[in-house]
């Protein structure tokens, strides 16, 4: 497994949209003309989420790639809030191209543990 990128969450993430590192852009491969695309991750408990990776349009010099989709759903019933960190990786399937997936941690007395 590949970890594409730990993200500690701002308010902004927890309210309205994850912002991805745009380092990490490159990781994810949106098809030439295009926008948006629907990235499926799965959990520490097994359940698939689709988070819709989306940049801004008409080759902005600055893309700013975005989670949107179950993106909120994510953390609202995970019970996540800003301070919080995801952890998000990928691993390569054979037959079935990349699989990624999505773990959610709080710290507590300087310890990350994972949020079910």
């Amino acid at each position: 497994m590949e970890q594409l990128f730990t993200k500690e969450l701002s308010p902004t993430d927890t309210t309205h949209r994850l912002t991805v590192p745009a380092a990490n852009l490159g990781d994810f491969e949106i098809p030439m003309g295009e926008h948006a695309i629907n990235i499926e991750a799965t959990d520490t408990i097994e359940r698939q989420w689709i988070f819709r990776l989306s940049i801004r349009r008409d080759n902005n010099p600055n893309p700013r790639p975005v989670f949107t989709g179950q993106w909120i759903q994510f953390v609202n019933e995970k019970g996540l809030r800003a301070g919080d960190r995801i952890i998000f990786s990928r691993q390569q399937v054979e037959g079935n191209g990349v699989q990624y997936s999505i773990r959610a941690e709080r710290r507590i007395f300087n310890y990350w543990f994972n949020v079910q």
